[in-house]
């Protein structure tokens, strides 16, 4: 079982192995394949472009990480139905640092509902950062609104080289736990 500092405990008093929050209609729970089979066939059209950008159909973007070895993956519910998978997928260790990959894929939900998503996105990113060192990924440019919420989330982005990635335009993006610097080289 994953163990909680004292002031995430508050946070999330629900934490079990399966269930991560519980709060009215809103839960965040271990992902199965279930969930990733539904939302395959509903994700947003940005989350389909990301999907693109990595060369993944939305099915295998949303199934990897369940068999990845270590990896942490979730499942959103609203009201009893997925709205998003995240997790972070362990990368190779460099140095002493433990990093790893973030993401997340959703529905209009997220949307609808963003005050219950964005309390809980913070909550969840700073539950992440202390188990890792380092988390990052990329988003295409013209996302404007997963940017911003990607910055309000405390994230840095590699502003001084785009990357090309399948015909998109990206933005490396990173957060560090607290005794980690982030310098861009």
């Amino acid at each position: 079982m994953l163990h909680l500092s004292k002031k995430l405990m508050k946070v999330f008093p629900n934490f079990t192995d399966n269930v991560f929050h519980s709060d009215g209609d809103v839960q965040i729970v271990t992902s199965t394949s279930e969930h990733a089979a539904y939302l395959q066939h509903h994700l947003r059209d940005d989350d389909l472009t990301e999907c693109e950008l990595h060369g993944v159909t939305p099915w295998k973007a949303l199934h990897h990480s369940l068999y990845q070895k270590d990896a942490e993956t979730w499942t959103g519910i609203y009201k009893g139905v997925p709205a998003a998978m995240f997790g972070v997928v362990p990368t190779e260790h460099q140095s002493d640092l433990y990093s790893g990959t973030i993401w997340m894929l959703g529905t209009d939900v997220l949307s609808q509902e963003y005050r219950k998503f964005l309390r809980l996105s913070k909550q969840v990113v700073e539950y992440l950062n202390n188990s890792y060192d380092v988390l990052d990924n990329v988003v295409p440019i013209k996302h404007t609104k997963t940017i911003q919420w990607l910055a309000w989330l405390g994230f840095v982005f590699m502003d001084s080289n785009i990357v090309h990635i399948n015909g998109h335009d990206c933005v490396r993006f990173v957060r560090c736990a607290p005794h980690v610097e982030v310098t861009f080289q």
